[in-house]
Order: C-alpha cells, then structure tokens, then sequence
C-alpha cells in the first residue's frame, strides 16, 4: 500500500509529504498548484509488465510521466533526492521504497526529461526500476471526443468480459451512476487513429449505439473499467499486492450526483480489491461530498479517505490536509474573485517605486494592477486634479522625498475625502534610501554576510555609489536611479530588503496600515475587493 509521498524539491513542492488514504485521496486546490504533478509522480513510480497482466484495453498497467506532462529547460534542473515514496504492509511497515531524481537525458536524438526511481538494497546495489505496482492513469479532461471524431477513423472492438458477472457489475454501476433505465447491449473499446488520448469505453443500448455516447458516458466508461481491469488482475495473480489509480478531474463532464454516486463506488471497491485511488477535482458539490468523508479524520494516522487542499493565494505553495468545506469555499471564492474582479490601479512614479511598493507589500500585490509607467510627482498631481472622476478612484504613492507643500495643489478636504494618495516610507527617493541605509550598516551587521556570497562589501558600495565617477550624468536623480538600476539584483540574491524591513519595522508597519486604508477607501468606491 502506498503510505507516502515526501516531495523534498521538485517544481513548487518544497519539503512537503502527503499520506495517501488507504482508499482514497482527493487532491484539489487552485489552478496551477501542481495537483496533476502528484499524479504524474505516481504514475511513474510503478508498472507492470505486459507479460504478467493487461488492462481491458489490451495496455499496461503503468503511465509514463512525459505522457502525462512535460519538462520545462528553463524550471526544471537535473538534481538527485528530489521525492521519496514509501510502500507498507497491512502492519504498517515498509516494504519497499523508491527515491527519485530529476535529469535531462538524449532520447533517439531529443532531449528528454526524466523522473527516474532510485533504490539501494543492503548489499549496496542499486535499481532504477519502477516498483512491481499496477498502476492506471486516466486523463479525463485532455481525452478526445468520440462525437468529434470522423467516423472512418475509429475502430471498434467488442470487450470481451473475464465473465457474466463483471459485464453484469458494469452495466449495473453504469446505469446507476447515471441513472439510466435503458437496456445496455454491448461495450466496447473505441480507437481514433493511434494515440492513446483517442481511445474509449463506448456503450451501445436500445436506443443509441457509442458513437452517440457523451464525453460523460465515455470517461465513466473508462473509470469502471479501469475497476474491472484491476478486478481481473487480482483474480489472475497468485499474490495480490494492490493496485494504484490516477484519476485527473474526475468530475469531468459528469454531474454532481454521478460525481458523488461514483466516488462511493471508488471507495468500495477500493476495499474489496485492495486498491488505491487518487483523483484531482474541481468541483465543489463533490469536495463537500468528501470533506464530509474526511471530517472526523485522526491526522495521527491515515485514514481510508484523506483529502489535500493546495492554495497559493499567499505567493507560496501552501498544503491544507483534509480541511473543512468552508476554508476550500472561501479560498476558490476570492481566487474567483480576483480572477473577475476590478483590480485597483496603482500609479507611481518610476520603477524603483514599484520596486518598494512590491516589497513592502507582498501579500497585496494581487489585489492591485501596478501600472507600468514613469511619470514625474508634479505631472501626475496636475493629471489628479484635471481629472477627479478618474484619479480620484486610483490609488497613487509618491516617493518619500515629495513635501507635503507641493501636495497642496489637491485641496486638502478632497485628499481626505478621498484618501488615496500615500508616499513611500522615509523622507528621501527609494533608492537614496536604500543607499544611505547600506552605507551606514555597522561592520558587523549579518547583511554583510550575505553580500560576501557575491564578492560584494561596504568599500565596493562606497567606492561605486552613484556620487563615484562611474555614474558621470548631470542631475543627482538620474544618477541614484542609474546607480539602483545597475545593483537591483544583487539587492534581491542578498536580500538587501529584507534586512532593512527588519531594521525599519515601524515604517513597514505604518507604509502597510496606509496602503490598507487607501486602498479600501478606492475599493469601496470601485466595488472591488477590500482587505483587512
């Protein structure tokens, strides 16, 4: 029985572990948070040769991870200790295991990325084999519709059951799913040309043949015969040491009553024939199906239906283990939310603005649309005042060096009335702020720590500061930006913020509490999202 998944560093995945259930586990969350990734690492942890069993379709009982997706050049580097799953008996001990690495290896001419299992037995030896596992992998979603298929190019072929009993139990969980009441004839596997994403369960009744069948009735098709391919697996073996099935957005093109009624069949047979079963869903009728399943879970040991909930609606990856309907309700609300709402416009004046404003807060960033524009302090309050309607329901922030003098061109009753116009900590531009503030750390401040990474010290800064003759240009503005723009990534590889962030907490605080305030004020004009 698969018992874990350690996922040290692989993409997005940084020291996480899921333990899968002894009978299902749910994989939801945002879009683009890696749930087909577990899948894809699953599937391509175990195999069976074709020797030694075949599924109703006539395949194997393995998925490759490269059918599944592929790897990115530029994201995805070569390294060793990248995942680990972990087998156990009924006793809970482990009997066999698999590490993976991650590499970029020539495959008849094209350079191909590779998860690759890794296992060392006591005497020193290694294999990459996969282990001795079934494994069925369905991509509902990615399959192509038989009904969009030119007829010429399918190819039929009647399934040929081990026995009465499994057509029966087929037409029976067929039926009930969908809650059919017409007489099922013949089952069959469909082809469209030669790729494996044109392949099918078609279904022939009273009333209909399978080239009539819905993209519903098609992947439920594929579903209970993934089941009874397992079923006949079973029987043929001497030994039985279970079997695993990947289903990617389960409820694909099923309506919430098949989704619920078919997850309770997943999980009943997941009993009777040893088998796990992993899926990913979108959909929220059948995660509060399962949150109800999961509710009186013991996160001390693991349960028959274990549900992983993934969100990065704080810019990380965060992992949620079998939490309760609401917390999923009200993550996908606000993702949905921001997705459609109408994003509060930001004006600043330059780059290095943005820089800061980025900074400072992180955790907003996704409530606003940072415009990318320069524009001088004294253009944009002019613009402010020739057009209320408009500026008046953005949010502006000056750089810290603007005297509240030169704000008196808006009059002070509308700049509290509509309070949306903030500047940026400290009492010069950003980056003289950033410069005063590293040529005036102490010698012994960690900072310099992390700048000797880059061969980068307090001289190098003094020496090379924007009044050096390396920045020879007229005005001392220009000359600051150039002098920020020419250091700005060794500023983000050292950290340099963070630091000053911790060294200026009261002026982090006080920037936050006023980009908050503002903010809503324009929110709440805008209808658009507030934040607390």
């Amino acid at each position: 029985m698969y018992k874990l998944l350690k996922l040290n560093d692989f993409r997005q995945f940084k020291n996480m572990e899921i333990l899968l259930g002894k009978r299902l586990t749910g994989l939801a969350g945002r879009n683009s948070t890696g749930k087909s990734t577990i899948l894809g690492i699953l599937a391509n942890s175990g195999e069976l040769k074709k020797k030694d069993g075949t599924t109703y379709s006539d395949g194997k009982f393995r998925a490759e991870f490269s059918e599944i997706f592929h790897g990115s050049k530029k994201y995805d580097a070569s390294g060793s200790d990248r995942i680990q799953i972990d087998i156990v008996d009924e006793n809970d001990n482990r009997i066999d295991y698999r590490k993976f690495r991650t590499a970029w290896q020539n495959d008849n001419g094209k350079n191909r990325f590779r998860v690759i299992p890794l296992k060392q037995f006591d005497d020193g030896k290694k294999t990459e084999a996969k282990m001795q596992i079934p494994v069925i992998y369905l991509g509902l979603s990615r399959l192509f519709p038989i009904g969009e298929a030119n007829e010429d190019n399918i190819t039929e072929n009647k399934i040929k059951f081990m026995d009465d009993e499994q057509k029966k139990w087929f037409v029976e969980q067929y039926t009930k799913i969908l809650s059919l009441y017409d007489t099922v004839a013949d089952i069959s596997n469909y082809s469209i040309g030669e790729t494996d994403k044109k392949k099918g369960v078609g279904i022939e009744t009273d009333k209909y043949d399978y080239l009539t069948n819905s993209s519903g009735q098609d992947n439920l098709g594929q579903i209970l015969m993934s089941i009874l391919s397992f079923k006949r697996l079973k029987k043929q073996r001497e030994e039985w040491t279970g079997g695993l099935l990947l289903i990617d957005e389960i409820d694909a093109t099923l309506h919430p009553a098949a989704q619920k009624r078919l997850v309770d069949l997943l999980i009943k047979e997941a009993k009777i024939n040893d088998i796990q079963v992993v899926v990913t869903t979108h959909s929220s009728d059948l995660l509060k199906h399962i949150c109800k399943k999961t509710m009186y879970n013991n996160d001390n040991k693991i349960n028959d239906v274990e549900l992983y909930y993934f969100t990065n609606g704080n810019r990380r990856l965060e992992m949620k283990r079998n939490p309760d309907y609401s917390t999923i309700e009200n993550d996908l609300l606000v993702e949905s939310m921001l997705q459609n709402s109408n994003k509060v416009k930001v004006y600043s004046e330059d780059a290095e603005n943005r820089w800061f404003i980025r900074k400072l807060v992180p955790e907003y960033i996704p409530y606003v649309d940072i415009l990318d524009i320069k524009i001088g302090c004294d253009q944009l309050l002019s613009l402010y005042t020739g057009d209320i309607s408009y500026f008046g329901n953005v949010l502006i922030v000056l750089d810290g060096d603007v005297r509240d003098k030169k704000l008196q061109i808006v009059p002070e009753q509308l700049r509290k009335r509509l309070n949306n116009i903030i500047k940026l900590p400290g009492d010069v531009r950003p980056e003289e702020v950033i410069y005063n503030y590293i040529t005036a750390l102490d010698p012994e401040h960690p900072y310099w720590e992390n700048a000797a990474k880059v061969d980068m010290n307090w001289i190098y800064f003094k020496e090379n500061g924007p009044d050096s003759s390396r920045y020879n240009l007229e005005k001392d503005r220009e000359k600051y930006k150039k002098w920020f723009e020419d250091h700005q990534a060794i500023f983000d590889s050292t950290k340099l913020y963070d630091f000053w962030a911790t060294d200026n907490k009261e002026l982090v605080e006080e920037f936050k509490k006023n980009f908050i305030k503002s903010y809503n004020a324009v929110a709440n004009r805008n209808f658009s999202i507030t934040i607390k």
